[in-house]
């Protein structure tokens, strides 16, 4: 079991998350609800290793390689949809092989020659939770996946999550349809 315990994170004189205890069991959904400016996008950041905290400690988290955040903007390199899933495959030890699959499950086919940069919000968020799941994380933490996105993307990203078998930790401002274990709400 994963376990963070009087975690606090600032930025000088802003303290940006409090957080006293969280215990994430393995294969667990968890989504975090809180306003914005409550430490979401925080929390994922710490627990992805990409900042550290400002005091309290983290244990159990799985090795660096096996856990992936998905940014609400998700970033993707020059290049096309393709490339971009391959580059993730091929990081992850998995065959080339592999994208096709991958692209049908997040119902871009059409999209793949496609520069990955021109996508809309919904294509590039689907397309990187593909692109997250491909490479089959213990931990997936996923920001706001939901947010502005039409009835269709929500579908097909609520579909890509709801296969997941590791834990999965999703921010998001408020109860969002997705199905969760739990859900831990974050203080303003």
């Amino acid at each position: 079991m994963m376990s963070v315990r009087d975690l606090r994170v600032s930025f000088g004189a802003v303290t940006a998350l409090r957080l006293d205890n969280l215990d994430l069991r393995e294969k667990e959904t968890v989504g975090v609800v809180g306003p914005n400016g409550s430490g979401k996008s925080t929390l994922l950041r710490v627990l992805a290793g990409l900042l550290p905290p400002t005091s309290g400690t983290i244990s159990n988290l799985p090795r660096p390689g096996r856990v992936v955040l998905v940014h609400q903007e998700p970033y993707f390199f020059a290049g096309s949809v393709r490339e971009n899933l391959a580059y993730a495959l091929r990081l992850a030890g998995q065959p080339a092989s592999v994208v096709e699959t991958w692209m049908q499950r997040a119902q871009a086919e059409h999209l793949a020659d496609r520069p990955a940069r021109t996508l809309s919000v919904g294509e590039r968020r689907r397309l990187a939770i593909a692109r997250a799941l491909a490479v089959a994380p213990q931990l997936l933490l996923v920001d706001e996946p939901l947010a502005a996105l039409d009835a269709v993307h929500r579908d097909i990203i609520k579909n890509e999550l709801a296969d997941f078998s590791g834990t999965l930790v999703v921010a998001a401002s408020t109860a969002d349809g997705l199905s969760y274990d739990r859900i831990v709400r974050l203080p303003e």
